[in-house]
C-alpha cells in the first residue's frame, strides 16, 4: 500500500468525524463523503452502497474505548488519510 504514519487525534476529533462520516453513509450521500475523504482505492458507490451505518450517537460514542475509536478511524472513509493510523490522545499532532 504504501508509507503508513501515525497520527494523535483527540476523542473529540475521533467522535466527530464518526459521527460526520456515519451520517454520510446513511445518507448515502456520494458526493460529500467524497469531498470529505481521501479514498482513491475503492469505489465508493460500492462501499456506500453494502455498508451499515452505525447508527449510533454521540452518548454511545462516549462510551466506546479509545481502542474501539481508533480501529473505527484507521476504516475506510472515516480516516483522513488511507497513510494513517490513528491514536487517541490529549493532544494532535498532524
Amino acid at each position: 500500500m504504501g508509507i503508513q504514519s501515525t497520527s494523535n487525534i483527540s476523542r473529540e476529533t475521533a467522535i466527530n468525524r464518526i459521527l460526520k462520516i456515519d451520517a454520510l453513509i446513511a445518507e448515502k450521500n456520494y458526493r460529500e463523503l467524497e469531498s470529505e475523504t481521501s479514498e482513491h482505492d475503492i469505489d465508493l458507490a460500492e462501499y456506500v452502497n453494502k455498508a451499515e451505518p452505525l447508527n449510533v450517537d454521540e452518548e454511545t460514542l462516549l462510551k466506546w474505548t479509545d481502542t474501539m475509536l481508533e480501529d473505527k478511524m484507521d476504516e475506510p472513509f472515516y480516516r483522513f488519510s488511507m497513510f494513517d493510523n490513528y491514536l487517541i490522545r490529549e493532544e494532535e499532532t498532524y
